[in-house]
């Protein structure tokens, strides 16, 4: 073998060697803990009786992963908070940046209406009694990674599945389905 070709092939072998470790991956997502932050008493005057709810606020921690050798930089955006197939709240997501390689806790905070959850009182209450929920959120977060002046944009969809103890407000479980489009 000439010693040409063994440069083009070690050339060729390291270029695809720097363009697999490169390569854009999804980032982790994780619900460390939800923090209650206020109760809010109201009377809701929707239906013909009124109505007493409670409204949540709620303290949302993330720790978000970036795997990448790039920094990224995202826009805000709105998480949408399911339970039982209904809007229940949203989180308002704001912008912001992370490095390479790193992890960092995201603080969003959310508001859970309760008139929402009246609308499925009794598995509500079957929740509340063997103390564990299921909750769905859904987010799409857009922005862009940086290699050295270029930004490439992306769009990070986050689809979550979390069981919660609606009592003391406990992560017990979660299931995390991230789509990356680049």
């Amino acid at each position: 073998m000439s010693v040409g070709k063994l440069a083009l092939g070690l050339a060729v072998g390291g270029a695809g060697a720097l363009l697999f470790r490169i390569r854009p991956r999804e980032p982790v997502f994780e619900v460390i803990c939800i923090n209650l932050k206020g109760l809010k008493l109201r009377v809701s005057t929707e239906s013909l009786l009124p109505l007493a709810v409670i409204d949540l606020e709620v303290i949302i921690s993330i720790k978000v992963t970036n795997p990448n050798v790039a920094p990224i930089e995202y826009k805000s955006t709105v998480m949408d908070i399911y339970y039982r197939g209904s809007l229940l709240g949203q989180a308002q997501v704001p912008a912001g940046s992370q490095g390479a390689n790193s992890s960092e806790i995201l603080e969003v905070p959310a508001k859970m209406d309760g008139l929402e959850a009246t609308q499925h009182l009794k598995d509500l209450a079957k929740d509340v009694a063997k103390r564990e929920m299921t909750i769905r959120a859904v987010v799409t977060i857009e922005g862009s990674a940086w290699m050295w002046k270029w930004g490439h944009r992306f769009a990070v969809r986050v689809d979550s599945e979390i069981k919660v103890d609606p009592i003391l407000l406990d992560v017990i479980e979660q299931e995390n389905k991230v789509h990356l489009e680049l």
